[in-house]
C-alpha cells in the first residue's frame, strides 16, 4: 500500500517516540532490578506506604520497566517494506503493547508519586509524565494504524473496531 508522506512521517514520529520511551524506561527498571540509585530508599518509603514488601515491590516494577522498555525496542522491526511480514507482525503488536504497558506503567508511577510521596520527587513526576504523553500518542497511533490487539477487540462489538490502515 502506498502511504503518504504525512502518514510515513507519523509512522517514523511513532516509532520514534517508541524508541525515546524504551531507552528513557531501560535504566530506571535496571536500577531498580540492581538496586542502585536512590531505589531502595524510595522503595522502603513507597512499602511502608503500600504495606508491602519494599524488595518484591522494587523487582516487580524493575522487572515491568524494563518488560515495557523491551517491548517498546520492537518498533525498530515494524516496518522492512513487507519483506519481514512475519517479524514485522509481531514486531507491530509488541510495540503496542508495550505502548499500553507505558501508559499502565507511568499512570501507576504517578499514582504512587502523588499518594505516597507527594512533592518529594517533582523531577520524576516530569519524566512521568512525559513518559505518559509518549505512551498516549504511541498507543494512539498503533490502534490507528493496526486496529485494537485481538484480546481487546473480541470484547468490543464489531461496530467499535477500528478500521486498520490509514
Amino acid at each position: 500500500m502506498n502511504r503518504t508522506i504525512r502518514q510515513r512521517a507519523l509512522d517514523l514520529a511513532a516509532r520514534l517516540a517508541a524508541l525515546y520511551a524504551g531507552a528513557t524506561l531501560l535504566p530506571f527498571g535496571m536500577d531498580k532490578l540492581q538496586g542502585t540509585g536512590g531505589s531502595i530508599q524510595g522503595f522502603r518509603q513507597i512499602g511502608a506506604g503500600f504495606g508491602v514488601d519494599p524488595t518484591f515491590f522494587r523487582f516487580f516494577v524493575g522487572a515491568q520497566e524494563v518488560s515495557v522498555a523491551l517491548l517498546l525496542f520492537a518498533a525498530i522491526f515494524v516496518d522492512f517494506g513487507g519483506r519481514l511480514p512475519r517479524l514485522e507482525a509481531v514486531a507491530r503488536r509488541l510495540t503496542q503493547l508495550g505502548a499500553l504497558g507505558l501508559v499502565a506503567t507511568m499512570v501507576g508511577a504517578l499514582a504512587t508519586e502523588a499518594i505516597v510521596r507527594p512533592g518529594q520527587q517533582d523531577w520524576l513526576v516530569r519524566i512521568a509524565l512525559r513518559l505518559l504523553a509518549v505512551g498516549v500518542f504511541a498507543t494512539l497511533w498503533s490502534i490507528r494504524r493496526y486496529g485494537l490487539p485481538r484480546a481487546v477487540a473480541r470484547v468490543l462489538p464489531a461496530k467499535l473496531t477500528p478500521v486498520t490502515g490509514l
